[in-house]
């Protein structure tokens, strides 16, 4: 009787997973920058448009639809926030992946965490106030949409990646 082994090499497509892994990291990182987006404008308002228009490049670099709604103010400052902001998404060698916002808009951080009142500094221009109440908080609405979407994300299975080579 003769014996001949049937031995099956088991190989990992490295390459191929980690391929898969950025792909898919890069778009739960859109989605969880859209996620954040949404809460963040739902407390930012339009006003003049300059505080909206500083999510202008992180709206774009993740394809969301970035609203304004009607001007309240005498001037159109769109311009402004789209000079003053900033953000997209950055990834290095399947080691991070993250988005970022950003803005230099002097109002928007001071209405972020203080509360505005009519006549003191710096200079509220209405008498009925803002049309969300300062102050704002947006941050801590953005990273509680984040954790909430990043707490459901999960890596890729690797089961795809395993297969055995047959050696005879």
């Amino acid at each position: 009787m003769i014996f001949r082994p049937q031995i099956s090499l088991i190989e990992f497509d490295l390459v191929g997973y980690l391929d898969d892994v950025d792909d898919k990291m890069v778009e739960h990182t859109k989605e969880a920058a859209k996620r954040y987006l949404t809460a963040v404008l739902r407390i930012i308002p339009t006003w003049s448009r300059a505080s909206r228009a500083t999510f202008n490049a992180l709206a774009e670099a993740v394809g969301f639809n970035l609203t304004y709604g009607p001007i309240l103010s005498r001037k159109d400052r769109l311009e402004l926030g789209l000079s003053t902001g900033r953000g997209g998404i950055e990834t290095d060698n399947f080691s991070y992946w993250k988005f970022f916002y950003e803005t230099d808009l002097r109002y928007l951080a001071y209405n972020e965490y203080n509360q505005v009142i009519f006549g003191k500094a710096p200079n509220v221009f209405s008498r009925t106030g803002l049309t969300h109440p300062t102050p704002y908080h947006f941050q801590d609405a953005g990273q509680l949409a984040f954790e909430d979407y990043a707490q459901g994300v999960q890596l890729p299975s690797p089961l795809p990646f395993i297969y055995g080579r047959r050696i005879s």
